[in-house]
């Protein structure tokens, strides 16, 4: 209500001396949502670490702050926070909170904008992480836009595990969630612009625009308002762009900023048959031009990631000794590991890193954690307690600073802001030039009522590919 009230006190001031009081003021207000951003819980690490913070300038200028396209937008302080969030956390972490002013004078809302709709809701936090018993599908209320949201008509929603899982159980980073009762589900959603506030008509955004985002208010759903700096426009929308938001934007982030994949390098990769890792493995073979080992659970997988371009598969169900496998698979170590399974994967990675010397001047490999699938808690006891050298689920929500240039979290992969922009944009842009093709798991998820489906198919390990459910079929142009 302050912060609305300066605005309107800056906008009604006519005099230069009015305009410039107003000014201080809300630059006042401002700093209060960076507070308590901070305390949330949801801080920003520091950068004094950061190998990405010394990136070359003219890879700091593919996202320079002062980019007004709506791909890349200005990086004030709020779309700062939203904009690490959006890219680096959004499989457990919350955004950060919300101040925004009400939709104004430049707000588009239809006057058919249905005043409610069909979502997935949480009823209450549970202990058990079963999606099915947790959830159900409720009607609930249309909520108008705030200045800096859109409202979309959500025509796919994407699968994210981890995401889902811990926002079930109120745990990794949704602690938030414990007192919370029907709370809305689902992270990434692709639709069509309906209805905009202020600031997203300012930022390029118009009704009819295809966009594709990652959130925390709720994919699960007929519709959702997202905030415009989560936002990717797409020419169609089409499901495979869900493949590139985030799992194809991570693992193309790591493989250019953090791994410096090339022809040199030798990558590992695990859960290479899943929704991050087949495109981790197309990045590194087709556009690094990586030597490519990928670990995988069955001969199925193993002949899906080899159609991708793979140049060693392991299948761990017919291998005893993972640690010796990729030890033969690559006898000179590995340049870089993408992990997302932790347990054994993690010390077969750890074991088989090429160790670096100074007075050699040779570089040491780097394990990069992208998630800890093997500790999530649908996973019997002996798996999810597997001893490892390090704990992965630590070293996932570890920032920049706190990571020396071995070991690597998914936060510090994404720091600093401009970095992990810059990679969202290379990443679609090189997926429309070809370089990459997103494959979708081959079995139709259609309507909310299938949204559990989907989720047991991808906890029993039975899919492969980019996991999309069909919410409302895209109109044909």
């Amino acid at each position: 209500c302050v912060r609305a009230s300066l605005v309107g006190l800056a906008k009604a001031s006519s005099s230069i001396m009015a305009r410039f009081a107003a000014l201080l003021l809300v630059l006042a207000a401002l700093a209060a949502p960076a507070v308590a951003f901070h305390l949330g819980g949801a801080a920003l690490p520091s950068l004094g670490g950061s190998r990405a913070a010394r990136c070359p300038p003219s890879l700091r200028m593919q996202a320079r702050p002062d980019d007004s396209s709506p791909l890349s937008p200005p990086f004030d302080r709020r779309s700062f926070a939203s904009l690490s969030v959006a890219l680096s956390s959004v499989f457990l972490a919350p955004p950060a909170p919300a101040s925004a002013l009400p939709a104004g004078p430049l707000a588009v809302i239809p006057d058919d904008l249905p005043k409610s709709y069909k979502a997935v809701v949480c009823e209450k936090v549970m202990t058990d992480p079963d999606f099915r018993k947790a959830t159900k599908i409720k009607e609930v209320p249309m909520r108008l836009p705030e200045d800096d949201e859109v409202i979309v008509k959500v025509y796919y929603a994407g699968v994210l595990l981890g995401n889902e899982e811990a926002r079930v159980m109120g745990i990794g980073k949704n602690e938030d969630l414990v007192n919370e009762t029907d709370y809305r589900t689902g992270a990434e959603g692709l639709g069509v612009i309906v209805a905009m506030g202020d600031t997203a008509v300012e930022k390029g955004f118009k009704i009819g625009d295809n966009v594709v985002w990652a959130s925390r208010n709720g994919s699960y759903a007929e519709y959702n308002n997202v905030r415009w700096g989560y936002l990717q426009k797409v020419a169609k929308p089409v499901p495979e762009a869900l493949a590139v938001r985030v799992a194809g934007a991570v693992s193309w982030c790591m493989l250019s900023r953090r791994l410096d994949a090339d022809e040199d390098k030798t990558i590992m990769i695990t859960a290479a048959a899943g929704g991050l890792g087949h495109m981790a493995v197309q990045w590194a073979k087709n556009v690094c031009k990586s030597r490519v080992i990928a670990v995988v659970g069955s001969p199925e997988k193993a002949k899906f990631v080899k159609s991708l371009g793979a140049d060693v598969v392991i299948d761990t169900s017919k291998e005893k000794d993972l640690t010796a496998a990729v030890k033969k698979a690559a006898p000179k170590g590995l340049d870089g590991v993408i992990d997302n399974v932790a347990g054994e994967y993690l010390n077969a990675g750890m074991a088989n890193l090429k160790v670096g010397s100074v007075e050699e001047k040779r570089q040491g490999g780097k394990f990069i954690s992208v998630g800890f699938t093997s500790q999530l808690p649908h996973n019997p006891k002996e798996v999810r307690e597997t001893k490892t050298v390090f704990d992965a689920e630590e070293l996932f929500w570890k920032g920049g600073s706190e990571i020396n240039d071995k070991l690597q979290g998914i936060y510090s992969s994404f720091i600093p802001v401009p970095l992990a922009v810059a990679a969202r944009k290379e990443a679609f842009e090189l997926w429309e030039e070809g370089k990459v093709k997103p494959r979708l798991h081959k079995k139709k998820y259609v309507g909310l009522e299938s949204v559990a489906d989907a989720l047991e198919d991808v906890t029993n390990r039975k899919t492969m590919g980019k996991v999309v459910i069909e919410i409302a079929k895209p109109p044909k142009k």
